[in-house]
């Protein structure tokens, strides 16, 4: 059997053939990665209208119930409200005014995409799906709008999950990114648990909401960037032309 001849380039060289260079294997990589996550987004809202999960949902809110108490209450109460809208929308509105401050531009634009993007998403889908929210027991939260995907979680994940992606950014020091990208996972997993817990949104709601919100944050980071390259080439470009 002949021996095929050897390809060229290498897996190293991959960043310098893909086009756009190492922005190309991030935009292919978090292209499959959204992919991934659409499709498992549909299983589950196929799912969740088979009431295929009625039994894992009430059995896990139920279960969440008997932890009810003052103390444990007033740590998911923290939790529940850092995801409202108006705790994130100053938040991510504070942190934009201060990357514009810092000539952060493209950083700035980015949170604001994927805070707003994901409020926006997150309307359009509870309306096209149109969940009831669990009515199981009695809690301090009364809410009326549709269930599915969770908004807390859907808006938690994108709106610290691009805080810690321009957070890790901006600092140099490995261990640093590490504990800033640990503290806003562990953010976005107690705000989605808080969600459970008070027995407002069923443990699918949050799970759904975390996969919408992880694509919507996915696409945020690919935009930022792709428009950071291409300023980058734009102003190169421009100081070559001065130099001629």
């Amino acid at each position: 059997m002949a021996t095929a001849p050897p390809q060229p380039g290498s897996p190293q060289q991959a960043n310098r053939i893909l086009p756009f260079g190492a922005l190309g294997s991030y935009l292919l990589v978090g292209g499959i990665f959204c992919v991934l996550l659409t499709l498992a987004f549909a299983w589950l809202a196929k799912g969740v209208f088979a009431d295929r999960f009625v039994a894992l949902d009430d059995g896990i809110i139920t279960w969440l119930h008997g932890y009810w108490g003052a103390p444990i209450d007033q740590i998911m109460l923290f939790f529940t409200t850092i995801g409202e809208v108006w705790v994130l929308g100053p938040l991510i509105a504070v942190a934009a005014y201060a990357l514009l401050r810092g000539g952060r531009w493209i950083d700035a634009a980015g949170l604001v995409l994927a805070a707003g993007g994901a409020g926006l998403l997150n309307l359009l889908l509870k309306d096209l799906f149109e969940r009831t929210r669990p009515d199981l027991f009695s809690g301090p939260l009364h809410l009326t709008t549709y269930s599915f995907p969770s908004g807390h979680a859907m808006g938690s994940i994108a709106a610290y999950g691009m805080l810690a992606f321009v957070g890790a950014r901006l600092t140099h020091n490995q261990l640093a990114r590490v504990v800033i990208i640990l503290i806003a996972a562990l953010l976005v997993l107690c705000i989605g648990l808080s969600r459970v817990y008070f027995g407002v949104h069923y443990p699918t709601d949050v799970l759904g909401g975390y996969l919408a919100g992880a694509i919507w944050l996915a696409i945020s980071i690919a935009v930022v960037l792709v428009v950071e390259q291409r300023a980058e080439r734009r102003q190169q470009g421009i100081r070559d032309a001065e130099l001629v």
